[in-house]
């Protein structure tokens, strides 16, 4: 069993220390690093390549969401679950549209934030609360005040093939692009090209925005483990 590698970054020192222990209680995770700020889980990062990072939204010199953008910008394989005591709009979609995987409560429970840990190691992602309802009612309006669901009855071309509802559900599973090129015998190419067209068809601005809109209009079928 591959123990996944966590760096965890607060401002506040109990707070890093609680939770420190808590993952390290687990057989299948541990803490590898922690960060004070921004600055240093940029460092940090780089010197040891966590699997998970645990991101405060709001802290001092640097934030969780400036930080979290330099991170995204040094590799497309980082994983940031967001940590906050506020369900804000402006910081779950904000979130969101950078490619985190996940945006959780510092007033969940233990047994929840372990399992949002556990489901953002596998690349699935992880909202707590209200914060889906959040995401998926910003995704939902359009300009002209319409819903994605009233569109979708004008706009055939809403709809997704049954190739692309395929790879969609596969994606929400956790499969990568190489994952997918096997699963389905197709390209890498191909697959991204898929992708594109699922991002398109849904109006959306990634991949994870899209497994979203899809759960909540029913286009997908997941079964959370």
């Amino acid at each position: 069993m591959k123990v996944k590698k966590i760096m965890l970054v607060d401002d506040h020192e109990i707070f890093r220390h609680g939770v420190k222990q808590l993952i390290d209680s687990e057989n299948d995770m541990e803490v590898v690093a922690q960060a004070s700020n921004g600055y240093e889980a940029i460092v940090k990062y780089d010197q040891f390549q966590p699997d998970i990072v645990l991101m405060d939204i709001s802290m001092p010199q640097y934030s969780g969401l400036d930080a979290s953008q330099e991170l995204f910008r040094k590799s497309s394989n980082v994983k940031i679950l967001f940590l906050s005591l506020y369900d804000r709009d402006d910081y779950i979609l904000k979130a969101v549209n950078m490619g985190a995987h996940g945006y959780i409560l510092k007033d969940e429970s233990n047994k929840d934030f372990l399992k949002a840990i556990r489901k953002v190691s596998e690349g699935k992602l992880y909202f707590s609360g209200d914060t889906s309802n959040i995401i998926i009612n910003s995704f939902r309006k359009q300009p002209n005040g319409e819903t994605i669901s009233n569109s979708v009855e004008v706009e055939k071309g809403f709809r997704l093939s049954k190739r692309e509802t395929q790879i969609l559900e596969q994606i929400a599973k956790g499969l990568s692009n190489k994952d997918l090129s096997e699963e389905f015998n197709l390209s890498i190419r191909t697959i991204e090209s898929h992708r594109l067209n699922i991002m398109r068809k849904l109006r959306v601005k990634n991949i994870e925005q899209a497994v979203l809109v899809a759960k909540s209009e029913h286009l997908i079928e997941v079964k959370e483990s």
